[in-house]
Protein backbone atom coordinates (compact mmCIF):
# COMPACT_ATOMS: atom_id res chain seq x y z
CA UNK A 1 0.00 0.00 0.00
CA UNK A 2 1.46 3.52 -0.81
CA UNK A 3 -0.02 7.25 -0.90
CA UNK A 4 1.84 10.27 -1.19
CA UNK A 5 5.09 8.68 -1.69
CA UNK A 6 5.48 6.59 1.27
CA UNK A 7 4.57 2.93 1.70
CA UNK A 8 2.85 1.26 4.45
CA UNK A 9 2.95 -2.04 4.76
CA UNK A 10 0.49 -4.66 6.64
CA UNK A 11 2.98 -4.75 9.71
CA UNK A 12 2.76 -1.10 10.18
CA UNK A 13 -0.79 -1.01 10.45
CA UNK A 14 -1.22 -0.47 14.61
CA UNK A 15 -3.94 -3.36 15.69
CA UNK A 16 -7.22 -3.14 17.30
CA UNK A 17 -5.82 -3.48 20.91
CA UNK A 18 -2.81 -1.43 19.98
CA UNK A 19 -5.13 1.61 19.09
CA UNK A 20 -7.33 1.18 21.72
CA UNK A 21 -4.25 1.20 24.63
CA UNK A 22 -2.74 4.23 22.41
CA UNK A 23 -5.90 6.04 22.81
CA UNK A 24 -6.50 5.37 26.93
CA UNK A 25 -2.86 6.55 27.54
CA UNK A 26 -3.42 9.57 25.83
CA UNK A 27 -6.49 10.55 27.29
CA UNK A 28 -4.51 9.97 30.73
CA UNK A 29 -1.83 12.29 29.91
CA UNK A 30 -4.78 15.02 28.08
CA UNK A 31 -6.76 15.08 31.64
CA UNK A 32 -3.68 15.89 33.66
CA UNK A 33 -2.82 18.44 31.07
CA UNK A 34 -6.38 20.06 31.42
CA UNK A 35 -6.03 19.79 35.22
CA UNK A 36 -2.82 21.51 35.02
CA UNK A 37 -1.36 19.08 37.34
CA UNK A 38 1.40 17.51 34.75
CA UNK A 39 2.52 17.52 31.07
CA UNK A 40 2.26 20.64 30.36
CA UNK A 41 5.92 21.06 28.66
CA UNK A 42 6.10 22.44 25.57
CA UNK A 43 7.90 18.53 24.35
CA UNK A 44 4.67 16.89 25.67
CA UNK A 45 2.01 19.27 24.53
CA UNK A 46 3.20 19.12 21.17
CA UNK A 47 3.18 15.57 20.58
CA UNK A 48 -0.41 15.21 22.99
CA UNK A 49 -1.71 17.16 19.81
CA UNK A 50 0.16 15.38 16.94
CA UNK A 51 -1.53 12.29 18.84
CA UNK A 52 -4.84 13.82 19.40
CA UNK A 53 -5.06 15.18 15.60
CA UNK A 54 -4.28 11.63 14.10
CA UNK A 55 -6.45 9.60 16.33
CA UNK A 56 -9.44 11.81 15.09
CA UNK A 57 -8.29 11.47 11.66
CA UNK A 58 -7.68 7.60 11.83
CA UNK A 59 -11.52 7.34 13.03
CA UNK A 60 -12.85 8.92 10.33
CA UNK A 61 -13.35 11.98 12.31
CA UNK A 62 -12.43 15.99 11.11
CA UNK A 63 -9.84 17.44 13.89
CA UNK A 64 -11.34 20.84 13.80
CA UNK A 65 -8.67 21.86 16.13
CA UNK A 66 -6.15 21.10 13.93
CA UNK A 67 -8.65 22.08 10.43
CA UNK A 68 -7.77 18.61 9.02
CA UNK A 69 -10.64 16.69 7.32
CA UNK A 70 -10.17 12.86 7.58
CA UNK A 71 -8.25 10.94 4.68
CA UNK A 72 -10.42 9.40 1.84
CA UNK A 73 -8.78 6.29 1.66
CA UNK A 74 -8.51 3.71 4.01
CA UNK A 75 -4.43 3.41 3.54
CA UNK A 76 -4.25 7.57 4.55
CA UNK A 77 -5.98 6.32 8.11
CA UNK A 78 -4.16 3.65 8.50
CA UNK A 79 -1.07 6.14 8.13
CA UNK A 80 -3.34 8.42 10.63
CA UNK A 81 -3.21 5.28 13.19
CA UNK A 82 0.18 4.66 13.07
CA UNK A 83 1.37 8.24 13.85
CA UNK A 84 -1.23 8.35 16.71
CA UNK A 85 0.16 5.81 17.94
CA UNK A 86 4.01 6.67 17.31
CA UNK A 87 3.22 10.09 19.18
CA UNK A 88 1.74 8.32 22.11
CA UNK A 89 4.80 6.27 22.66
CA UNK A 90 7.13 8.83 22.02
CA UNK A 91 5.47 10.89 25.22
CA UNK A 92 5.73 7.23 26.94
CA UNK A 93 9.60 7.77 25.80
CA UNK A 94 9.89 11.34 27.24
CA UNK A 95 8.19 10.60 30.81
CA UNK A 96 10.74 7.23 30.85
CA UNK A 97 13.65 9.44 30.40
CA UNK A 98 12.54 12.04 32.97
CA UNK A 99 12.40 9.48 35.55
CA UNK A 100 15.99 7.85 34.43
CA UNK A 101 16.93 11.76 34.89
CA UNK A 102 15.59 11.52 38.47
CA UNK A 103 17.62 8.37 39.38
CA UNK A 104 20.98 9.44 37.60
CA UNK A 105 20.82 12.65 39.90
CA UNK A 106 20.21 10.54 42.98
CA UNK A 107 23.05 8.08 41.84
CA UNK A 108 25.53 10.98 41.39
CA UNK A 109 24.32 12.27 44.59
CA UNK A 110 25.14 8.78 46.63
CA UNK A 111 28.87 8.25 44.84
CA UNK A 112 29.68 11.59 46.69
CA UNK A 113 28.18 10.56 50.05
CA UNK A 114 31.31 8.63 52.44
CA UNK A 115 29.20 6.36 54.40
CA UNK A 116 27.31 5.47 51.34
CA UNK A 117 23.61 5.81 52.74
CA UNK A 118 21.05 6.47 50.51
CA UNK A 119 20.39 10.74 49.87
CA UNK A 120 17.44 11.79 50.86
CA UNK A 121 18.00 15.51 49.95
CA UNK A 122 14.97 18.17 48.80
CA UNK A 123 14.83 18.35 44.88
CA UNK A 124 12.65 20.61 42.98
CA UNK A 125 9.78 18.70 42.48
CA UNK A 126 8.06 16.25 43.46
CA UNK A 127 7.56 12.53 42.46
CA UNK A 128 5.87 8.68 43.36
CA UNK A 129 7.88 5.83 45.27
CA UNK A 130 5.72 2.91 45.01
CA UNK A 131 5.33 -1.27 45.43
CA UNK A 132 3.07 -2.74 43.71
CA UNK A 133 1.97 -6.38 43.47
CA UNK A 134 0.60 -8.81 40.37
CA UNK A 135 -1.37 -12.12 41.56
CA UNK A 136 -1.25 -13.95 38.68
CA UNK A 137 2.55 -13.33 37.86
CA UNK A 138 3.59 -13.81 41.39
CA UNK A 139 5.69 -10.86 41.39
CA UNK A 140 6.30 -7.58 43.35
CA UNK A 141 7.69 -4.39 41.89
CA UNK A 142 9.22 -1.47 43.48
CA UNK A 143 9.07 1.84 41.04
CA UNK A 144 8.96 5.37 40.85
CA UNK A 145 6.63 8.00 39.03
CA UNK A 146 5.22 11.50 38.45
CA UNK A 147 2.92 13.23 40.74
CA UNK A 148 0.26 12.22 37.95
CA UNK A 149 0.04 8.31 38.48
CA UNK A 150 0.00 7.76 35.01
CA UNK A 151 2.84 5.30 35.19
CA UNK A 152 0.54 3.73 37.79
CA UNK A 153 -2.25 3.85 35.59
CA UNK A 154 -0.44 1.88 33.33
CA UNK A 155 0.46 -1.04 35.74
CA UNK A 156 -2.63 -1.27 36.62
CA UNK A 157 -4.27 -2.05 33.18
CA UNK A 158 -1.63 -4.69 33.12
CA UNK A 159 -3.05 -6.07 36.17
CA UNK A 160 -0.99 -5.02 38.79
CA UNK A 161 -2.26 -3.96 42.05
CA UNK A 162 -0.76 -0.82 44.58
CA UNK A 163 0.45 -1.48 47.92
CA UNK A 164 2.12 1.31 48.99
CA UNK A 165 2.81 4.76 47.43
CA UNK A 166 4.43 8.30 49.00
CA UNK A 167 4.67 11.26 47.56
CA UNK A 168 8.70 12.87 48.11
CA UNK A 169 10.74 14.91 45.87
CA UNK A 170 11.88 13.08 42.71
CA UNK A 171 15.65 12.49 43.93
CA UNK A 172 14.42 11.23 47.56
CA UNK A 173 12.23 8.87 45.06
CA UNK A 174 15.31 7.58 43.20
CA UNK A 175 16.94 6.93 46.09
CA UNK A 176 14.83 5.10 47.81
CA UNK A 177 13.87 2.90 44.97
CA UNK A 178 18.09 1.84 44.88
CA UNK A 179 17.81 1.38 48.68
CA UNK A 180 15.05 -1.12 47.99
CA UNK A 181 16.49 -2.65 45.32
CA UNK A 182 20.07 -2.96 46.68
CA UNK A 183 18.31 -4.46 50.15
CA UNK A 184 16.41 -6.83 47.68
CA UNK A 185 19.50 -7.85 45.31
CA UNK A 186 22.31 -8.09 47.82
CA UNK A 187 21.16 -8.89 51.09
CA UNK A 188 18.38 -11.57 50.12
CA UNK A 189 20.26 -12.62 47.10
CA UNK A 190 16.97 -12.30 45.06
CA UNK A 191 17.31 -11.48 41.32
CA UNK A 192 14.86 -9.62 38.97
CA UNK A 193 11.97 -12.29 38.54
CA UNK A 194 10.22 -10.98 35.43
CA UNK A 195 11.12 -10.75 31.80
CA UNK A 196 10.90 -7.86 29.60
CA UNK A 197 8.05 -9.86 27.39
CA UNK A 198 6.21 -10.37 30.30
CA UNK A 199 6.14 -6.28 31.25
CA UNK A 200 5.79 -4.92 27.72
CA UNK A 201 5.19 -1.23 29.51
CA UNK A 202 8.94 -1.55 31.24
CA UNK A 203 10.24 -1.95 34.62
CA UNK A 204 10.90 -5.77 35.09
CA UNK A 205 14.47 -5.09 36.19
CA UNK A 206 12.54 -4.21 39.17
CA UNK A 207 10.62 -7.27 40.08
CA UNK A 208 11.37 -9.67 42.40
CA UNK A 209 9.25 -13.29 43.25
CA UNK A 210 6.83 -12.10 45.76
CA UNK A 211 6.42 -14.82 47.69
CA UNK A 212 10.06 -14.51 48.28
CA UNK A 213 10.20 -11.43 50.06
CA UNK A 214 8.66 -9.65 52.91
CA UNK A 215 5.95 -7.67 51.98
CA UNK A 216 4.67 -5.89 54.59
CA UNK A 217 8.90 -5.00 55.44
CA UNK A 218 9.48 -3.36 52.60
CA UNK A 219 6.60 -1.19 52.61
CA UNK A 220 7.99 -0.04 56.40
CA UNK A 221 11.20 0.44 54.70
CA UNK A 222 9.50 2.35 52.17
CA UNK A 223 7.84 3.87 54.36
CA UNK A 224 10.46 4.91 57.25
CA UNK A 225 12.59 6.34 54.10
CA UNK A 226 9.84 8.53 53.35
CA UNK A 227 8.79 9.63 56.10
CA UNK A 228 12.43 10.77 57.09
CA UNK A 229 11.78 13.28 54.52
CA UNK A 230 9.06 14.68 55.93
CA UNK A 231 6.87 13.29 52.91
CA UNK A 232 3.22 13.62 52.34
CA UNK A 233 1.30 10.18 52.33
CA UNK A 234 -0.37 9.93 49.03
CA UNK A 235 -3.35 8.33 48.59
CA UNK A 236 -4.08 5.24 46.38
CA UNK A 237 -6.73 4.78 43.79
CA UNK A 238 -9.42 3.70 46.60
CA UNK A 239 -9.03 6.92 48.27
CA UNK A 240 -7.09 5.45 51.46
CA UNK A 241 -3.98 6.49 52.60
CA UNK A 242 -1.39 4.16 50.78
CA UNK A 243 1.44 3.39 53.76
Amino acid sequence: MSAGGATVTPMDVPTADELAESQADLNEYLAYMIMGEAFNERRYVDRALTALTNHNLAAGFRAEFAGEKPPDDLDGRQRCARAAVNAVLSMDVVSRWDATRARLDADQLQRRTPDGAAPLSTADGAALVYLITHAKLGAAKVGIADTSGLRLAQHRRKGWQILAVFQVSAKSAAAIETDVLKWWRGALGLPSYLTRAQMPQGGWTETVAAGRVDLAATVTRICNLAVQQDARPSRSQDGRLAC
